[in-house]
């Protein structure tokens, strides 16, 4: 019985030092909401988006002046993702960028990451 007692305080104690540290990037952009880093392969227009006939976020408001980024995440096999871009982020084909691959309403695609950025721990 204490053994076991002993076995539950220690995983509880380390399940809450676990939660307190989740790597983010740029102190914000935390991996544990779904935010990666990927690469720009393909911008395209709102209409050729819609050709692509993608089944996700498909109650996602496209206009007419829209353009999306396809973007590229490597893991296991390439993944691809897209986001809507602003026109004003400057965001070419090759730019790795910020993307939340959980979420189909997430900003335009945030700024491009700095050279050399990776996942850090925070508090």
């Amino acid at each position: 019985m204490k053994n076991s007692m002993l076995s539950i305080a220690t995983a509880l104690a380390l399940l809450v030092l676990s939660g307190c540290s989740t790597p983010v990037y740029e102190n914000q952009y935390a991996v544990s909401e779904g935010w990666r880093i990927g690469k720009v392969t393909k911008l395209v227009t709102a209409e050729e988006f819609l050709k692509t006939g993608s089944p996700r976020c498909q109650g996602m408001e496209i206009r007419p002046n829209d353009r999306f980024a396809f973007i590229q995440r490597q893991v296991t096999r390439a993944r691809g993702h897209f986001a809507k871009v602003d026109p004003g982020t400057g965001i070419a084909v090759g730019d790795k960028v910020y993307f939340n691959a959980w979420k189909c309403d997430q900003p335009p695609i945030v700024p491009k990451v700095p050279r050399g950025a990776k996942a850090g721990q925070t508090p």
